[in-house]
């Protein structure tokens, strides 16, 4: 594994879109459930447009996927792994 140089790139890649302060917020906010943009922007206090942005970043990252349902985008984590890893990021993060 170690030796998997492409699968070493794609975890520092990961860890360092997650190193962005709006995108961890947006991140926690979808463990929960699914949500739209107006509803991130409730809850994470930034514009739509700040929080689009973010949001296009996670997706190219295959952290989050988007549901259209109408008009409107619904947001959520794109698999268990994402929301394992922010778990057990915040549960450590708890113990230190």
């Amino acid at each position: 594994m170690i030796d998997d140089q492409k699968l070493i790139e794609k975890v520092q890649q990961t860890f360092r879109v997650l190193s962005n302060e709006t995108r961890l917020k947006i991140i926690i906010c979808l463990i929960e459930k699914e949500l739209n943009v107006k509803e991130l922007e409730a809850q994470i206090g930034l514009s739509q447009t700040a929080i689009s942005h973010q949001l296009a970043t996670l997706r190219d990252s295959n952290l989050v996927i988007a549901n259209k349902v109408g008009r409107m985008k619904y947001y959520r984590l794109a698999d268990e792994h994402v929301e394992r890893l922010i778990q057990m990021s915040l549960d450590h993060s708890k113990e230190s």
